[in-house]
C-alpha cells in the first residue's frame, strides 16, 4: 500500500510538471526535494525531505521509482553570492536525522560526509566547467571536489541540471588535516589544521585578520584572510593562524626570499601552488586567486606548510567573463591587478612574489610541461572528457533549457557573441580551451631538458631510461622504455650509496612514465645515482639536486 501512494504521488508529480518538461525518466540520478511548506532562504537552513532516485552507473532512473540512494532529512539553504540573483539558485546541503543532527552517508560513490553541495550553473551554459577544472586538478594530484550530474526536483517543480558535488571541508578524503580542538592550544596542537580563504565577505561571518602588505602594483589594497576552519576557533588559534600568514609573508617579501632553507618555502608549499596555478590560468579564471580561493594548513608534525587549494568556483572561467579581458584567451589570470587595478578584489601578492624566484618558475615550467605531454593537460584527452559529458548530458541538458530558456540571451557577465545552442557553447569551451594552451605554451617557460630527443629513444629491443629535469627540485620523472612485461626497482642513492627513497613498478611492453617524489624530510647530496634494475639489467643515471 506504501508503494502504492508513493507512486500515485510521484505521478501527480509527472502530470503537475514533469509532462511539462518531458521528464518521466533520466539517465542521470534524480533528487526530489520538498520543503514541507518552508521557504528556502539564504541562512539559516530549513529542514527539507531529499529523495534520490539512483539505479546505478549506465541505468535509467524513473520517476516512479522508489527513492533507493537516499531518503531522509536535510537542511537546505541557497548559497553563493552574485549567482544568488539568478533563479536558479545554488543550494548548501547538510544530511540530518530526524532531530536535525547532522549525519553522515556516502553518496554517489564519494566518501561518507554529511556537508554537500548542489551547484545551479545557471550562467554557465555548458555545465561543464567545475565539473571539468575539478577533474583536471584530481589528475594533476590535487584533491577537488567529486562531482555528479543530477537532475533536481523542488516542491513538485523540474529545476533543472545540478552538479552535485563535495563542500569544501577539513574531513577525511576531502582536506584531510587534523582537527584542531578548542582546548589545542599550545605546542604542536596549536599548529593545525586550519583551512582559511581570499573571498567575499557574504555567506557565514567568520571574521579574519588583514595583510600588513600591500599588492602587487603597489595599490592601497591589502588581502582580506577570512577562518574557515574550524568553525569554533578560539582567539588563541585566531593568533596562531593570523601570525604563522603574516610570518610567511614577511620571508616571501623579505630580500632573502628565494633562499631554500630560511626564505619563502620554509613556510610555503610550492607544489601546490603551483597546482592551483595551472587550475586557474589554464581556465583563465576571472576571479582565480582573488575570490573563492582557499589555503590549508596541517599540524607542524605534519608538514605544516601553507597550501593552496582546494580549487573552487570556474563558472567565471574559459572565456565566461565579459570584464577585466576575461573574455580573451590571452593573458595571466594572476596578473589581474595590472589589469583591473581599480577592482576591490585584489590578487594577493603571493604568486607574484613567487613568480620573481627563478627556481619556482623551472618548477612551475616544469609541472607545466608535464601535464601537457603525459599529464591532465593534453588537449586530445581533455576533448575526449568534454565529449563524453556532452553524450551524459544531452538529454538533460535539453530539459534544463526548456526550463530555462537563456540559450542566446544574455546572462551576466556572458561576452559576446552569445551561442544559440548548448552544442555552441560546448564548441566554445573547447575552442577557448584549445587556444589557452596555445597561448600558455608560449608563455609559460619550459625547461629544454624536459624534451626528450630522438637519439634519446633507444631500439626497441633494449631497456632504457630517461631521467629528468637535471638538475632536479624535488621530483624525478622518469621515462623506460621496456621490450617485456616485467616487474623493475628504481632505487635513488647518495654518492655514498645510502639508499635514498625507492619504488617498484610493474612496467609494460614499450613506453612507461613513473614519477618519484622527493621526501621533504630528505637531505640530499648534490650528487646522486638512479638506479634501474628489471630482469637482471641495471641503468645508472647521474643525477644532481639543484
Amino acid at each position: 500500500m506504501r508503494k502504492f501512494y508513493f507512486n500515485l504521488l510521484l505521478l501527480c508529480l509527472l502530470s503537475a510538471f514533469g509532462m511539462a518538461q518531458n521528464f518521466t525518466s533520466s539517465n542521470l540520478p534524480i533528487v526530489i526535494i520538498n520543503t514541507q511548506g518552508l521557504t528556502i532562504a539564504d541562512d539559516p537552513k530549513i529542514k527539507a525531505k531529499m529523495d534520490i532516485i539512483y539505479n546505478g552507473p549506465g541505468k535509467v532512473n524513473n520517476l516512479t521509482d522508489q527513492p533507493n540512494h537516499y531518503s531522509g532529512f536535510i537542511g537546505v539553504e541557497y548559497r553563493g553570492s552574485s549567482s544568488q540573483m539568478f533563479p536558479k539558485k545554488s543550494l548548501g546541503i547538510e544530511l540530518w536525522d530526524d532531530k536535525n543532527n547532522s549525519k553522515d552517508a556516502s553518496l554517489f560513490g564519494m566518501p561518507e560526509e554529511s556537508d554537500w553541495i548542489l551547484y545551479a550553473s545557471y550562467n554557465e551554459k555548458s555545465l561543464m566547467h567545475n565539473v571539468l577544472t575539478m577533474k583536471l586538478a584530481r589528475e594533476m594530484g590535487m584533491y577537488a571536489s567529486r562531482t555528479q550530474y543530477v537532475e533536481v526536483f523542488i516542491n513538485n517543480q523540474y529545476m533543472g541540471v545540478y552538479v552535485f558535488m563535495e563542500k569544501i571541508k577539513r574531513a577525511p578524503g576531502r582536506v584531510d588535516i587534523a582537527k584542531l580542538k578548542e582546548d589545542d592550544l599550545t605546542g604542536d596542537a596549536i599548529t593545525g589544521g586550519y583551512i582559511f580563504k581570499v573571498d567575499k565577505t557574504t555567506g557565514e561571518a567568520t571574521g579574519g585578520w588583514t595583510s600588513q602588505y600591500q599588492n602587487y602594483p603597489p595599490v592601497t589594497n591589502r588581502t582580506y584572510y577570512q577562518y574557515e576552519a574550524p568553525k569554533t576557533i578560539t582567539p588563541e588559534q585566531k593568533k596562531y593562524i593570523s601570525t604563522y600568514v603574516s610570518t610567511a609573508e614577511t620571508a616571501l617579501r623579505g630580500n632573502n626570499f628565494r633562499d631554500k632553507e630560511n626564505g619563502y618555502r620554509k613556510y610555503f608549499d610550492t607544489h601546490s601552488f603551483i597546482g592551483l596555478f595551472l587550475a586557474n590560468e589554464i581556465s583563465k579564471n576571472v576571479d582565480g586567486y582573488r575570490i573563492s580561493t582557499f589555503f590549508y594548513k596541517d599540524k607542524d608534525s605534519k608538514g605544516g606548510k601553507i597550501k593552496a587549494g582546494p580549487p573552487w568556483d570556474y563558472d567565471i572561467a574559459y572565456g565566461n567573463g565579459n570584464y577585466c579581458d576575461g573574455q580573451y584567451y590571452q593573458g595571466f589570470s594572476y596578473k589581474f591587478n595590472n589589469v583591473c587595478p581599480n577592482d576591490g578584489f585584489q590578487v594577493p601578492f603571493w604568486w607574484e612574489r613567487m613568480m620573481e624566484d627563478s627556481a619556482f618558475v623551472r618548477e612551475l615550467g616544469e609541472e607545466y610541461a608535464f601535464q601537457r605531454k603525459r599529464g591532465a593537460f593534453q588537449l586530445d584527452k581533455i576533448n575526449r572528457y568534454i565529449d563524453s559529458l556532452t553524450t551524459e548530458l544531452q538529454a538533460p541538458a535539453f530539459r534544463n533549457f526548456q526550463k530555462w530558456p537563456i540559450l542566446g540571451v544574455y546572462v551576466w557577465p556572458q561576452p559576446n557573441p552569445i551561442s544559440g545552442s548548448w552544442f555552441g557553447e560546448v564548441d566554445e569551451l573547447k575552442t577557448f580551451i584549445a587556444n589557452r594552451l596555445q597561448w600558455l605554451d608560449a608563455n609559460i617557460k619550459q625547461p629544454a631538458d624536459l624534451r626528450i630527443t630522438s637519439n634519446e629513444e633507444n631500439s626497441a629491443n633494449l631497456l632504457a631510461m630517461n631521467a629528468y629535469p637535471n638538475p632536479f627540485l624535488d621530483r624525478i620523472y622518469i621515462t623506460i622504455h621496456s621490450p617485456k612485461s616485467e616487474k623493475a626497482n628504481l632505487v635513488l642513492y647518495d654518492a655514498n650509496g645510502k639508499i635514498l627513497t625507492q619504488i617498484q613498478e610493474t612496467l609494460q611492453i614499450g613506453k612507461n612514465e613513473v614519477m618519484i617524489q622527493i621526501p621533504s624530510e630528505l637531505h640530499l647530496s648534490s650528487i646522486n645515482l638512479l638506479q634501474l634494475e628489471a630482469n637482471g639489467h641495471k641503468l645508472v643515471k647521474r643525477m644532481v639536486q639543484k
